[in-house]
């Protein structure tokens, strides 16, 4: 009589038992990498961004900026809320700014639990719930909390601005020197917000001031601003421009004229912007040419929205352009009275093209098409005029920039076109600075909803429904075909 096998002993019970082992096994160590792999990407920031608008991931322009950190510079971001409850799409990109370099350091405090956090850093700083205070040394920017988004009042389409937001700060307070740029009023100017905005997010002082009641130019100044004035003025504001830019013969001071053509005579101006070889016609230029007018633009009036070239000519040793197309949108014409006149010079910098043609500024209104007696093209829309002196054989400048177009400034057109960065490039020869830039300081998406682009479906259908399920596939036959031949 052949002897019973204990079941505990047999062969059913020991492969049995061995496979069941292994795969509680293999799923205990699945749980425990994946809470591994969470805390660390968590911390470390090990999550795809699928968003179509790229939400939670950084520019190589920030990372450019992040990179440029000395060893002199540790940025610290302390958000004054509980880190679980801050709205998770601003609080990933504050941990991914953080995660790219070891300079930067990042804490959340929750001030329910600590309110004299708010006061902390004195009394001069408006700190509210929500804030992020961003300081390097002895420099600290309050971001508040309505800065990291927009909404469009219209459409109530949302922009996310946090990225932009945290690089601008973190730019201020590690900059050896804030130049200071000052915004004229009390003329009639305007449009120039975006512009103030530009300066402002690319680690400048910004500051809007009447030029009849500024008693003296702060040592820190290094630019003024006209944008689209509507009335002269006076001959004691000419002379302050004038102080300005000369600045003692020291030069290194700069002026940025956006004009409109439907401004009124300007006299003191006009003769001001003359000395440097600088005219703004009373004109308003078209463009015939559709390759060199925006497709935007409706209502017939397409060839208002030139398109010009950038010009070719050397500046300071540099040429000036831009990554994209500018857009100069209902611009008169800029002349340039002479080339070159003792210690000033003049250079095209904006040219429409050939087939381009300018009508009077006057009478533009009853008609945009081509007649007989309108000006030939091409025009120059934005000129720049330099004044130099030589201190030990090395050249110093005053730049005077002037543009036919204050509409140029608009946000659409500064944001999503090249206008931003080229204006800002100008700037950065204008005053010598390195060529570090928040694009337009622009990370906007100015849509509703978050979607996935096409490309990370794609691949995460590949992953998920092909890749990790062949894995396991593969897995079992093997397992199987084991067993199958014991």
């Amino acid at each position: 009589m052949e002897k019973k096998t204990s079941f505990f002993k047999s062969r059913k019970f020991k492969y049995g038992s061995l496979s069941t082992g292994l795969t509680i096994a293999f799923v205990a160590v699945v749980i425990i990498v994946n809470v591994i792999f969470t805390l660390l990407a968590d911390t470390y920031s090990w999550k795809l961004d699928m968003t179509s608008y790229d939400l939670y991931s950084i520019s190589d322009n920030t990372k450019q900026i992040v990179r440029s950190l000395t060893k002199d510079h540790t940025v610290t971001f302390t958000v004054m809320y509980k880190e679980e409850e801050y709205p998770e799409q601003f609080r990933e990109v504050i941990k991914r700014f953080a995660n790219l370099s070891d300079k930067i350091e990042c804490t959340f405090i929750d001030v329910d639990v600590n309110p004299s956090a708010l006061t902390s850093y004195g009394s001069e700083y408006s700190i509210e719930e929500g804030s992020i205070v961003v300081q390097s040394k002895d420099r600290i920017r309050v971001v508040p909390f309505e800065d990291l988004y927009k909404t469009d009042n219209e459409t109530g389409a949302v922009s996310y601005k946090t990225e932009e937001s945290l690089a601008a700060a973190m730019l201020y307070v590690t900059k050896e020197e804030i130049p200071l740029i000052y915004f004229l009023t009390g003329h009639g100017e305007s449009g120039y917000e975006s512009l103030l905005n530009l300066f402002a997010n690319n680690g400048s002082d910004v500051e809007e001031v009447r030029l009849s009641q500024l008693k003296e130019f702060d040592e820190q100044a290094r630019c003024v601003v006209i944008c689209g004035p509507t009335m002269d003025y006076s001959e004691s504001e000419i002379r302050k421009l004038q102080d300005f830019l000369a600045n003692d013969y020291n030069y290194e001071r700069n002026l940025f004229y956006f004009s409109d053509p439907e401004s009124p005579d300007l006299p003191h101006l006009d003769g001001f912007l003359a000395e440097w070889g600088i005219q703004i016609n009373h004109d308003v230029v078209l463009e015939s040419d559709e390759n060199s007018a925006s497709a935007y633009a409706a209502g017939g009036t397409a060839g208002l929205y030139l398109i010009p070239s950038y010009s070719e000519e050397e500046i300071n040793g540099q040429k000036l352009g831009a990554d994209y197309l500018s857009v100069v949108p209902n611009a008169s014409s800029v002349s340039l009275l002479f080339e070159a006149d003792g210690i000033t010079e003049t250079f095209p910098l904006l040219v429409t093209s050939e087939d381009s043609y300018a009508k009077d500024s006057a009478s533009v209104n009853s008609g945009y098409d081509k007649e007989k007696g309108d000006g030939e093209g091409p025009f120059n829309v934005a000129v720049l005029s330099t004044r130099y002196k030589y201190q030990d054989n090395v050249p110093i400048y005053s730049h005077i920039f002037a543009a036919g177009s204050v509409d140029m400034l608009n946000e659409y057109y500064l944001n999503y076109n090249g206008n931003g960065n080229y204006l800002y490039k100008i700037y950065q020869m204008m005053v010598g600075e390195d060529e570090l830039e928040i694009d337009g300081a622009v990370k906007s998406t100015a849509i509703t909803g978050m979607t996935l682009s096409t490309a990370a479906v794609r691949w995460t259908s590949i992953i998920f429904i092909g890749v990790i399920p062949g894995i396991f596939l593969i897995i079992g036959l093997v397992v199987y075909i084991r067993r199958r031949y014991l």
